[in-house]
């Protein structure tokens, strides 16, 4: 843990809870620096031990708020601190900033008051570039934190972000991790059926209390880590190297209130804590509770037994599947550096607009004008995208997905400042970023495609995580990791746009490469890079409540051995669709996200378990010994994102039975005349009557001229078992 990070220099969120101070421990194991400390707590007119609606902010936890700047003593950092001054003026799940909202003081969410608070902290301490929270399920709380966080251009920091469903999957496991490091955690606030008053300064590390804790929450319901509120807890003692020092408070400095609903909680007398030297020998480097903190595997279980898979049984490939000097094209018989379709003097874009009930895509735009450089192109497309939204009643918090393809990836950063001021709302849309190189046309630096959603915003569900984490790679910037848009009122299925997946270290945000431990082959790295970035699309789909992938597209680069990482791709997608794989998966734990606990209802509060969906569906899976993995093309490319040599793009179902998409391939073609005549009455033939976007992947651009279809232009396409094809087409219905 740790090996690959950038070290930042941290400003740690505190309520005294110990999923803060549990997360700094992370910050710290990833090799990053705490330089300091940042408190909110409630108005000085309402004291400790005066019920308030501040005891009870969805936001900031203040039980005990008076003994925070004991903190700074106990762990050797400055403590700052801030009055909560602001409400709940924006209760929504996910958290929009808006600037005309600061105009009305009555107005401002009370996570605006952290702006001030960290700009001070910037102010004493202009390194620090990153800000660490011990958000664990509430997205209500991580988004609000990551708002404040990009604005100040702090890097967001959630270690503990998913924690429970990180393997091995245990809800309880966290506590017994914090237990394991020496964190002393005592209970400062109850506020839920079953747990009685009495718990009130019990140790939660102690077993006998966790196990009270835990029947309470199994029968009354509720998370056992406390996430939806049921307690507040307050760390008195941590591991020596990081608590320098440990606080006590005797008896006669507390008492208890309590108020409506069962809720009782211990006031603290001003001044009734002290900070006292740790009872325990000092190690020479402080270093020594690493070795009792538990170290987040990069792996879940299924996706590492597929690379174990793999590599003891390496998929059989053909002496004509071996990379040599030049490739011969299965699909011209001639080499592709002289394919005659290929290249910027044969082809031109044809932009394409298909409107249907639900949805609009808007396929190949690309700029009007004479401008060559990327930035006005972009700047072009996107005047053009707002006219053709304008005419539809739509805007941009209306696309949900989007296509980019590049002529050069160095062309991707200034291309994103453009394209990210189109969307300011919450949940961006999802996206692939590719670069075809000299495959687009002449003059040609950029084309995006769009698909639009004609439906209700409410309706819709995204996920766009901008923390790091050990989960999956954050989403740093205008796109979301995934958008759900309904399909079906009636059955409450949805399809699930998922953005691009390459092969990043979640908690460094750094490519995988070769670990120290562990020296592999290019193919082995390959396969390696190729399990992680499915296992981040699938994570995502989980997280969507994907049941069913109605395609996988595996972007990849290279040279001479791209025939080879194609057969590879397809022999990981239709591993990961084989029962076998996930027979032992584990049940899903079913932890709330604390916004649905208070204002989704009463059903959302538990699931039973024969409910609870599983990726790949396996009931489907157990339909039939024959059931053929989805859709799946292996597309060759130019560059992705970051340099790597694979990128996973999937469509997801949250209904395994709804199948609205399509993967056809047209092989090998003696000529180009045959190549038309066989497209043209194929998308004739194949087109549905409801047809939402119908995509094509090929080489021979040139051919394509006056076809109603998104095109991906590329060097080559490769279906099952790593066939190349002359072309790869996607039809999808609305």
């Amino acid at each position: 843990m740790g090996d690959n990070t950038k070290s930042l220099d941290v400003i740690g969120l505190i309520s005294g809870g110990k999923d803060s101070f549990f997360s700094l421990l992370h910050c710290l194991a990833n090799t990053h620096r705490v330089v300091a400390l940042a408190n909110m707590y409630p108005p000085e007119e309402l004291s400790l031990g005066k019920p308030s609606r501040d005891l009870n902010s969805y936001m900031y936890q203040t039980a005990g708020h008076g003994l925070m700047p004991l903190y700074s003593d106990a762990l050797g950092l400055p403590v700052f601190r801030q009055e909560i001054s602001g409400s709940v003026f924006n209760p929504s799940k996910v958290y929009e900033y808006a600037v005309d909202n600061q105009k009305d003081c009555q107005g401002i969410d009370e996570i605006e008051d952290l702006m001030p608070l960290l700009r001070r902290i910037l102010h004493k301490y202009p390194h620090a570039n990153a800000v660490c929270s011990g958000a664990i399920l509430s997205t209500y709380q991580r988004t609000r934190i990551e708002s404040v966080a990009r604005r100040l251009n702090l890097v967001p920091l959630s270690y503990l972000w998913q924690y429970p469903s990180l393997p091995p999957p245990s809800a309880g496991g966290l506590l017994d991790d914090m237990a394991a490091v020496g964190f002393d955690v005592r209970i400062v606030k109850v506020a839920s059926g079953g747990l009685e008053k009495e718990l009130l300064w019990q140790n939660l590390m102690d077993r006998k209390v966790r196990a009270r804790v835990e029947k309470s929450m199994r029968r009354f319901g509720g998370s056992i880590l406390g996430e939806g509120g049921e307690y507040e807890t307050l760390v008195i003692k941590g591991p020596m190297g990081v608590f320098k020092k440990n606080i006590m408070i005797g008896d006669e400095g507390m008492w208890i209130e309590q108020g409506g609903g069962g809720e009782a909680w211990l006031a603290f007398k001003e001044h009734a804590g002290i900070v006292v030297t740790n009872d325990r020998s000092e190690p020479a480097d402080g270093q020594e509770w690493k070795t009792s903190l538990r170290t987040i595997g990069l792996w879940d279980g299924e996706f590492e037994e597929l690379f174990r898979h793999l590599r003891r049984k390496p998929p059989f490939i053909t002496d004509q599947a071996k990379p040599e000097n030049t490739i011969q094209s299965q699909v011209t018989g001639q080499t592709k550096a002289e394919n005659p379709s290929k290249g910027p003097d044969h082809w031109e874009t044809k932009s394409v607009i298909f409107r249907t009930q639900k949805m609009l895509t808007i396929s190949n735009m690309t700029s009007h004008g004479p401008a060559n450089n990327v930035t006005d192109q972009m700047s072009d497309i996107t005047s053009h995208l707002l006219g053709i939204l304008a005419k539809n009643n739509r805007s941009t918090a209306d696309v949900i997905f989007t296509t980019i393809l590049l002529r050069s990836m160095a062309d991707f950063t200034a291309l994103n400042g453009i394209y990210g001021h189109m969307f300011t709302k919450p949940n961006p849309p999802a996206r692939v970023t590719v670069a075809c190189g000299d495959s687009l046309p002449e003059r040609v630096s950029v084309m995006v495609s769009f698909v639009v959603d004609l439906g209700a915003l409410a309706a819709r569900d995204g996920l766009h995580v901008q923390s790091r984490s050990y989960w999956a790679p954050a989403n740093i910037g205008p796109y979301s990791q995934a958008v759900s848009v309904p399909i079906n009122y009636e059955n409450g299925s949805a399809m699930v746009y998922a953005a691009g997946q390459i092969p990043l270290v979640p908690a460094s945000m750094e490519i995988l490469n070769q670990m120290n431990s562990e020296i592999m082959n290019e193919t082995e790295l390959f396969q390696k890079r190729a399990c992680l970035a499915l296992q981040h699309l699938w994570r995502i789909g989980k997280a969507m409540s994907v049941s069913w992938w109605t395609g996988g597209i595996a972007f990849i680069t290279g040279e001479i051995d791209v025939r080879i990482k194609a057969i590879l791709a397809w022999e990981i997608w239709k591993r990961v669709h084989q029962k076998e794989l996930w027979e032992e998966e584990g049940v899903e734990d079913d932890s709330l996200d604390p916004w649905d606990k208070k204002y989704g209802g009463l059903g959302s509060l538990t699931r039973d378990e024969a409910e609870v969906q599983s990726l790949p569906d396996l009931a489907r899976l157990s339909c039939s010994p024959s059931v053929e993995p989805p859709g799946f093309f292996a597309v060759q490319v130019d560059e992705l994102p970051r340099g790597c040599d694979i990128e996973w793009q999937g469509l997801g179902s949250t209904n395994p039975y709804v199948d609205l998409v399509s993967f056809v391939t047209i092989s090998s073609i003696s000529s180009d005349e045959e190549f038309r005549s066989i497209l043209s009455a194929t998308l004739e033939e194949l087109i549905p009557p409801q047809l939402q976007q119908a995509t094509i992947y090929t080489q021979r651009t040139a051919l394509l001229s006056g076809l109603n279809v998104q095109v991906v232009p590329c060097s080559a396409v490769y279906g099952p078992e790593g066939k190349e094809v002359a072309a790869g087409i996607v039809l999808q219905q609305a």
